[in-house]
């Protein structure tokens, strides 16, 4: 179907290319029937429902255990895996060309270009469910995980409707389990940059505010609905993000800092530990082109170096703030910022004394772990 797709937009291109020439009048856009897009649709339902079997009986089969089998049966077992496998790896490649398709002919499959939300999430949904299973190096690459990552890529460089959507569903899937932080942060990545309308930072900026949405009141000592354990798990993603696009959340640093005021420590941790890297990669990299945010923590063009100055003096107080944070593990994430950023050469002279005396007054911690690391800034 994709390949079909592509042919009939094809020769409508070469067709049009001559028409420019003789009757400009006769270039219209060409798009396909009714019938080609019920058929796609079949299409992938049927893909989808057999993927999802598949992932489902992976998944049950992991619960179960695996147990060992001898004879002849461990034989048949092995092929039968390896068969599946091999189907695994079809279906996800299948469905990444119908999405890819989807995707560059969007305005020869839909009417005036406005896709329909119930077959281009077709894929998407699938690929939710190939993440989930991408717990490791090797089950990541036995699920297809990269795959899953380009479809749910392709569909967001086609269209916005969706966004909304797998945001939510990244969320989600970020509560539930821990190994979709680095994932999620890797997707962000993948979407293509589009300067002029901010596409490829439209996921990571809706990301960020659904995470600055979290309601950290719940996450308690005593909680017993699994949000803490969520929070947990949702930590790591500002860690990974703040590594691999540091300028895009400086610029966005406003939507999560509430949350240094909030409850869990696991966010308060996670967000020193970013301040850490943003730093420096302010000081190695120097931070241009930064834009203005809701927040006006950083502004335009006027006095630019100026005020990305104060950014960097506004999240340095921070880090001085919370050395006396109420949890240790905060303490220790703020100690070992503050040697990741005397190591990496990116402390201002001006902060050399302050930090310092925090590390000195840090070695009377009535816990072992923050007096172990304030020994170790040097």
């Amino acid at each position: 179907m994709s390949s079909i797709l592509a042919s009939a937009a094809k020769q409508n291109q070469n067709a049009t290319s001559q028409n420019d020439a003789t009757n400009p009048a006769l270039n219209t856009g060409y798009i396909v029937p009714q019938t080609f897009r019920d058929a796609l649709a079949c299409h992938l339902y049927m893909l989808y429902t057999i993927m999802i079997l598949m992932e489902s009986e992976i998944k049950a089969d992991k619960s179960l255990g695996n147990t060992k089998r001898k004879g002849n049966k461990s034989q048949q077992v092995k092929e039968g895996a390896q068969y599946i496998q091999n189907s695994r790896e079809a279906c996800a490649s299948a469905m990444l060309a119908a999405s890819h398709a989807m995707a560059v002919y969007k305005s020869n499959l839909w009417k005036r270009g406005v896709p329909d939300e119930n077959i281009i999430s077709i894929p998407c949904r699938i690929a939710y469910q190939m993440l989930e299973n991408s717990t490791g190096a090797i089950a990541r690459k036995l699920a297809s995980g990269d795959i899953a990552m380009q479809i749910i890529a392709s569909t967001l460089d086609s269209t916005d409707c969706l966004l909304n959507t797998v945001v939510s569903a990244l969320v989600d899937m970020m509560h539930s389990f821990e190994h979709m932080a680095p994932l999620a942060a890797e997707l962000c990545c993948l979407v293509k940059q589009d300067l002029a309308n901010s596409r490829g930072n439209k996921l990571t900026i809706e990301l960020l505010r659904e995470i600055g949405r979290l309601d950290g009141g719940a996450a308690s000592a005593s909680d017993t609905s699994g949000k803490a354990s969520g929070i947990k798990n949702v930590a790591p993603f500002l860690n990974e993000l703040a590594e691999k696009k540091p300028q895009l959340v400086l610029e966005h640093i406003s939507l999560i800092l509430p949350h240094l005021h909030g409850e869990p420590y696991n966010l308060r941790s996670a967000i020193v530990i970013a301040i850490g890297h943003l730093l420096i990669s302010c000081s190695s990299e120097g931070c241009g082109h930064v834009n203005e945010n809701e927040s006006g923590i950083i502004g335009g063009d006027d006095s630019k170096a100026n005020k990305l100055a104060d950014t960097k003096d506004k999240l340095y107080d921070i880090l001085l703030e919370h050395v006396y944070d109420v949890s240790s593990y905060t303490r220790v994430a703020v100690i070992k910022t503050w040697a990741s950023l005397i190591q990496a050469q990116s402390l201002p002279i001006d902060k050399l004394i302050p930090v310092t005396k925090l590390a000195i007054d840090r070695l009377q911690d009535k816990t072992v772990m923050v007096r172990r690391s304030a020994m170790q800034v040097r």
